[in-house]
């Protein structure tokens, strides 16, 4: 059905679509209740063959490890493996010539990864149809990209030996999220949509399995170390609805693969508290070499509030409530915004409805706003796409920057930390409405290129 997959990452992802042969569990199970039930790890089944259209043969584990340093970057819509939409390399945005390409439909995700010359830029359509670009300087090259159409996921690029692949759902797991890579060996996991978590190695051999409940749609995300966090028991029980489904988190659990597939904490949210969101942040906030976990906690009378724990489950800050059931607060990025380069959050408090973004400082037990600029967003309304704000050095002054669409999604506004507040340091017009994620890749040489998709079917580029 696709042409051969030269790279070792794609090949076992490919292994791993056909290992799931037995039917699935029942696929609705992630619509109940289930705050009650607790993750389980088990050893799965030995190895299995891999069956496909064209046989792959998968390369040999000696092969692997010598290719470990060089694996091929892989194109995140929340550019980091950890959640934290935070860019590293500088841009020149504000004076930077756009470049509009035109598509064969709407665009709604759009992800990058660097190459020699420029950046391969792929695009999800609004009709699952799928494009590919390489860019370099003002000139834009259609190349081909596998799979043709991708549907009900968030992609994942990567671009080995001249090819361009998303990185799929096995096709017996449906309603899951893309696979993750773990480690330089090529471990990596994926969910069903009954909320188990597989782990397999890199030719594709079972290394365990996490029974669940995972929120199946949620993002998996992976840290220095191969451990991987994820959010689990799914509920039903806030019903507010604005990431697409009214189905949410009641906790989380920290897993990893090696020495064996075991999970190393399991946090649950308070009372009827669930996390209003797909996928945490995961970054050592203050510098102390252990890593937080921040999540927008919800519920019917206090709305949302973000809160801050340590991977043991322990909570060590909470910021303010919304105060009413129904409000949103959008967690982004965590970066030196500050006037002196402190380390803070950012967050946008209900960006359907005037749209604050806000930054916070972490104080003792207390997540205290510091700062606030109205007239943004960084969601639409019952859209999975929580990829439209990002944090960096856009206009190369050694200052990091948030940068968003403006309300009505008309132009891109950077919004910086002053000593007393914030401010709008620039804006940029995007030449119609934003309708997909904000794009970004650091090219090979420190520069960061930004993309966003707009409706009238167009790819616009600020590349260097």
């Amino acid at each position: 059905m696709y042409k051969p997959l030269i790279s070792l990452f794609l090949l076992l992802f490919s292994l791993s679509a056909c290992r799931l042969n037995d039917p699935l569990p029942d696929q609705a199970a992630p619509k109940q209740e289930s705050q009650g039930a607790q993750p389980t790890a088990t050893k799965h089944a030995p190895e299995m063959e891999a069956t496909a259209e064209e046989p792959q043969t998968p390369l040999p584990l000696a092969t692997a490890s010598a290719r470990a340093k060089t694996l091929p970057p892989l194109g995140y819509t929340h550019h980091r493996a950890d959640g934290n939409r935070l860019l590293d390399g500088a841009g020149n945005l504000p004076q930077a010539q756009p470049l509009d390409i035109p598509l064969g439909g709407k665009p709604i995700w759009i992800t990058a990864v660097p190459t020699e010359e420029g950046a391969l830029w792929a695009v999800v359509l609004e009709n699952n149809f799928t494009q590919a670009f390489l860019v370099a300087g003002s000139q834009a090259t259609p190349v081909s990209i596998s799979p043709g159409v991708l549907v009900d996921t968030a992609p994942l690029l990567i671009y080995e030996n001249g090819e361009a692949h998303f990185v799929t759902p096995p096709v017996n797991a449906p309603g899951g999220n893309h696979p993750v890579r773990l480690n330089e060996q090529s471990d990596h996991a994926f969910t069903n949509a009954a909320g188990q978590l597989f782990f397999l190695d890199n030719q594709a051999h079972d290394l365990g399995i996490i029974e669940g409940p995972i929120l199946p749609d949620g993002r998996l995300l992976v840290d220095d170390n191969g451990r991987l966090l994820a959010l689990s028991n799914p509920t039903t029980s806030y019903d507010h609805g604005v990431l697409g489904d009214k189905i949410e988190a009641a906790g989380m659990i920290l897993a990893e693969a090696r020495p064996q597939v075991r999970i190393l904490s399991t946090i649950a949210t308070p009372g009827l508290q669930v996390v209003e969101g797909l996928a945490p942040i995961w970054t050592d906030w203050d510098g102390d070499g252990q890593r937080e976990i921040i999540v927008t906690l919800s519920d019917l009378e206090q709305g949302a509030q973000i809160v801050l724990y340590d991977e043991e489950g322990n909570q060590l800050a909470a910021g303010p409530a919304i105060g009413r059931g129904y409000r949103w607060r959008h967690q982004i990025a965590i970066a030196p915004f500050g006037p002196q380069g402190e380390m803070e959050l950012v967050d946008v408090l209900t960006p359907h409805i005037g749209g604050v973004v806000e930054f916070y400082q972490w104080q003792g037990d207390e997540l205290r706003i510091v700062a606030q600029v109205p007239g943004y967003t960084s969601h639409v309304l019952g859209s999975r796409n929580l990829d439209m704000a990002a944090a960096g050095d856009f206009d190369g002054d050694d200052r990091v920057e948030l940068l968003l669409p403006s309300q009505q999604r008309t132009e891109l506004g950077a919004i910086r930390r002053t000593a007393d507040g914030a401010e709008v340091a620039w804006t940029v017009p995007v030449g119609g409405s934003v309708s997909s994620n904000l794009g970004a890749v650091t090219l090979n040489d420190g520069r960061l290129a930004i993309g966003i998709g707009r409706d009238d079917k167009t790819l616009r580029i600020w590349q260097p």
